[in-house]
């Protein structure tokens, strides 16, 4: 999907909770063993003690209006997503979201793609500003809390350790010389595949249940994917993952109107899961199709479910070397199953 040429990414934020858990801490504890530890690849996960899910998602958003020096009411779309709990039952965390930053009157609803929610929530904000110009700007929140008793964050997953954060981007038409501040990125393309047949990864050997955790006292990825695995084996979901892979990557550089050898590409930013699962499923495409700088940014965070996408976007601004012009890359993915890559390029002065 090709966006308009004045779309416009005005900021990209990721809120962090101090406090953290170590993988050496974790090891001590049992909690996971040494090999496994390798596999996630990370020192550290952060950890909220003190703020919800969602409350972690509102101070991204504050400090994404604070970096973008905007009013609350120039935001007429609030899209917050997320993949475990918020806190309460039947409840609306993107309208808790929108009240709190101070927007209680924009249209407010949750986007639920598993951890590509981020990705699936910003083309759906492109695509609503388009068809709505009056919405004005719109806010894209993501935030997870990973905590037990029904989440364990080291080991309910094969390859990945989970982390606490929030994120938020702010999305907008431009207006020439309408902003003191600029804006972080153009959002140029996205692209997503989707292959719905392997939901049945998260749920095999499962019947479906009246209420939460009644297969498991807590969230345990691992036993029903074992489960798929062994019917299946590992080689349908390898082939079907690294063949989507691709088609997010080639399919997002086109529509940008751009060659996959186009060396004004610098990098192509990865989600933020283990080193294993990076090695075995991303590693091998990016080396066959896109010659640029793979960047993991997961070391300090691990996984922050959809937080990855815009968690990224942040640290491609602040952590890598982009001039005006240049292109880069995010990639991301989402059980069961849709991927995504988005094209973003740093504006030129007065463009």
């Amino acid at each position: 999907m090709k966006f308009r040429d004045d779309l416009r990414i005005k900021t990209a934020t990721s809120w962090f909770p101090p406090d953290h858990e170590t993988a050496e801490d974790a090891v001590a504890a049992g909690k996971l063993d040494q090999i496994d530890a390798d596999k996630i690849g990370v020192t550290r996960l952060p950890v909220a003690t003190r703020l919800s899910a969602p409350e972690l998602a509102v101070e991204a958003a504050h400090e994404a209006m604070a970096r973008a020096g905007w009013s609350p009411d120039r935001v007429g779309l609030v899209l917050h997503t997320w993949i475990y709990h918020q806190g309460h039952d039947m409840w609306s965390p993107p309208h808790f979201v929108a009240n709190e930053i101070g927007s209680p009157e924009a249209l407010s609803y949750g986007v639920y793609q598993g951890c590509n929610g981020a990705a699936l929530a910003l083309q759906l904000a492109a695509t609503q500003l388009a068809a709505d110009p009056g919405l004005g700007a719109a806010l894209i929140t993501t935030g997870d809390r990973f905590e037990p008793p029904g989440f364990r964050r080291w080991a309910c997953d094969y390859g990945l350790g989970y982390g606490d954060a929030g994120t938020a981007v702010l999305l907008h038409h431009a207006d020439a010389g309408a902003d003191a501040e600029p804006d972080d990125y153009a959002l140029v393309s996205l692209a997503t595949a989707t292959a719905a047949e392997l939901e049945l990864m998260l749920r095999h050997g499962d019947d479906f249940s009246a209420a939460p955790l009644t297969h498991n006292p807590y969230i345990d990825l691992r036993r029903p994917k074992k489960s798929y695995m062994a019917e299946f084996g590992k080689e349908q979901f390898s082939e079907i993952a690294g063949r989507l892979i691709r088609r997010v990557i080639v399919d997002s550089v086109h529509d940008a109107g751009l060659e996959l050898d186009d060396p004004r590409i610098k990098y192509i930013a990865l989600p933020r899961l283990g080193v294993s699962v990076l090695d075995a499923i991303y590693t091998p495409i990016l080396d066959e199709v896109l010659k640029v700088e793979a960047l993991r940014f997961g070391g300090a965070t691990g996984h922050l479910g959809c937080g990855d996408f815009l968690a990224n976007l942040a640290d491609l601004r602040d952590h890598a070397s982009l001039d005006p012009g240049d292109f880069a890359l995010v990639i991301g993915g989402g059980a069961a199953w849709t991927w995504a890559c988005a094209v973003v390029q740093v504006p030129e002065a007065g463009v």
